[in-house]
């Protein structure tokens, strides 16, 4: 039997493992953007950047993948892959459709067209999507504080995305995504709220495979799930993508300059926060998650200030407070909820690709 000190000791490692990926998950959508800035910067022969949303998505993918690969090695044993029945493997597939092609690609084409700040805050928008789909699909019913505090936070997301606000800094120029097509770039680059509306899709479609996969991790390994969601992710997005656009689209995918940055981006980014993520999750109790998940919007805003410069403007001070209010109603009525020991597979919001 442990210890009191033990059971301490324990607790404090299950928190630090949730900060430190918190943290890695708040950094990412600067680091995204920032990266690109560079690329930009550093254009191919051809005049083209390196770093453009279909080569991050492809490079990091496999980097990520295939160092996930080797961290849960043990789980693709034969005869653990051949217990999988069918079914199971179809459901890993639409999910990975949803969670590891689509609501990235909407993720990374939204930091294009609007501030790091706004996608951090809109994204905040799975606090009340959670509650819904997680009584849509498993009839678990929130409690009250839960309920206003979603609605509050909802409410901060319609001001940020309705409130007047300043032109986008002239960094923003500098455009990371080009989806290869000009005509989708016009639609993109002139259509109202373009990044907001993106981030709110992109956002959905994450909760959604979230919750689903809640599921699907009883039956099978987190290991198998994280590997294919990256690896499988890349092989249905390159289709789509050449399908589109052709082969020709991933010309400047070997540039030395991309390889090296994806290097830094997949394996600490991507990798070690998630890895980061399962173990602190595995010990901890919902209101642990709860109060580690509410710094997010907090910390992805001071990244974005360190990393970008960028300055929140009225709307995302006006919003971003009536979210924390939010936050902070729900985090107060989980904090009096006896700890119980919950199961997630990873912050809702963004965490690349």
């Amino acid at each position: 039997m442990s210890t009191p000190s033990e059971k301490s000791s324990h607790a404090n490692h299950t928190l630090i493992w949730l900060w430190i990926s918190i943290l890695i998950f708040a950094a990412s959508n600067a680091v995204v953007a920032k990266i690109g800035e560079l690329g930009a910067m550093h254009p191919t022969k051809s005049g083209h950047n390196p770093i453009s949303f279909c080569n991050l998505f492809f490079a990091g993918n496999v980097i990520a993948g295939i160092t996930l690969l080797i961290v849960y090695r043990k789980d693709w044993r034969l005869s653990e892959v051949r217990g999988i029945p069918c079914k199971i493997w179809i459901s890993m597939l639409i999910l990975i459709l949803f969670s590891g092609v689509l609501a990235p690609a909407f993720f990374f084409i939204a930091l294009m067209l609007t501030e790091v700040t706004n996608v951090v805050l809109i994204s905040t928008i799975d606090v009340p999507l959670s509650l819904f789909f997680a009584y849509l699909f498993f009839r678990e019913k929130a409690k009250a504080t839960a309920i206003v505090g979603a609605l509050i936070a909802f409410g901060g997301i319609i001001l940020i995305f309705f409130l007047d606000q300043p032109p986008m800094q002239d960094r923003m120029s500098m455009k990371m995504i080009d989806v290869g097509n000009p005509t989708v770039n016009h639609f993109l680059q002139n259509l109202p709220k373009g990044g907001e509306i993106l981030t709110g899709l992109a956002t959905l479609m994450s909760i959604i495979a979230v919750q689903l996969s809640r599921k699907l991790l009883q039956n099978v390994s987190v290991g198998v799930f994280s590997v294919m969601r990256m690896l499988v992710g890349v092989i249905l997005f390159a289709i789509i993508v050449t399908s589109v656009f052709g082969v020709h689209h991933f010309d400047d995918l070997f540039s030395p300059f991309l390889w090296e940055w994806m290097l830094i981006y997949g394996a600490i980014i991507i990798v070690v926060g998630q890895i980061t993520w399962f173990k602190g999750v595995k010990n901890a109790s919902s209101a642990d998650i709860s109060m580690a998940t509410a710094l997010t919007p907090v910390a992805g805003t001071l990244f974005a200030y360190l990393i970008l410069g960028e300055v929140p403007n009225f709307a995302q001070i006006v919003g971003g407070v009536v979210i924390l209010v939010g936050i902070g109603v729900t985090l107060l009525g989980e904090i009096r909820e006896q700890r119980r020991k919950a199961k997630y597979e990873r912050p809702c919001s963004f965490s690349g690709v």
